[in-house]
């Protein structure tokens, strides 16, 4: 007669799903407050899974978590991985280190000190918060002014951001320092370059395999890509209110 025994995890996934416990009751009495009730269901639905057993296996420890579903998670719930799982998190961020090399972008340290960041043309943000580079030879000739930094390499560049589409963490006019030289990392804001011309800025979660996840800025909305259609990622290394830009160097 064969006995079928239960497999167990291991200390640390089972860690793992007491503190997953603790952010789903913390996300639960916040949505509570704010007069939303939040099922297990909708956890699932926000996750992309089938059906509510999955989230309940990672919930109660049945399943081991893996760093797909620490992404998920985190990203619905809006906290950092480490709250979930801090090894995982660490395994995260080494696959975020090793993805510079996949956006193809050479990183030397460059000296870092206080500059002036030269302000690049981009067409308006839509209401989605993607933009494109303005190619005409006027734009490219024309000064946008400068906004000064107090960690930009020589190779950063710097966005406004125009209209509501990021909307109350950025505000309309604002600028973006971007710097080819920094590091990605995870929940932190980055630009995205698309090789179809598109750009945007979003919160960096992660390189999985080879798709990209990225969370919006002012939603808990989750947009992916295949790194095939990433022509770079960049870092934003600060945030400069209007009243600091200048049309003179």
């Amino acid at each position: 007669m064969c006995t079928m025994t239960k497999r167990q995890i291991s200390q640390e996934r089972q860690a793992d799903a007491e503190r997953l416990k603790k952010v789903w009751m913390e996300f639960k009495d916040k949505e509570k407050a704010n007069n939303r009730k939040v099922s297990q269901e909708d956890v699932a639905d926000g996750c992309g899974w089938s059906t509510q057993g999955a989230f309940s296996a990672y919930l109660n420890g049945r399943t081991p978590l893996n760093l797909d579903a620490l992404i998920k998670l985190s990203s619905y719930f809006n906290v950092s991985p480490s709250e979930i799982s801090p090894d995982l998190a660490e395994e995260l961020q080494s696959v975020v280190d090793r993805a510079g090399r996949v956006h193809h972008i050479e990183r030397t340290n460059t000296e870092r000190s206080g500059r002036l960041v030269s302000v690049k043309a981009f067409e308006k943000m839509d209401e989605n918060g993607y933009y494109r580079k303005l190619e005409s030879e006027e734009a490219n000739h024309e000064n946008h002014g400068y906004v000064p930094s107090l960690d930009a390499s020589k190779d950063a560049y710097a966005i406004q951001g125009t209209g509501n589409s990021m909307y109350p963490v950025i505000r309309n006019g604002w600028f973006f320092v971007c710097d080819p030289q920094a590091t990605p990392h995870v929940t932190e804001f980055v630009e995205v370059a698309l090789k179809n011309g598109d750009r945007v800025i979003k919160e960096y979660i992660g390189v999985i395999g080879s798709v990209l996840h990225l969370l919006s800025i002012n939603s808990s909305e989750r947009s992916t890509f295949d790194m095939d259609e990433v022509e770079s990622v960049v870092p934003v290394i600060e945030i400069i209110p209007p009243s600091r830009h200048t049309k003179n160097k």
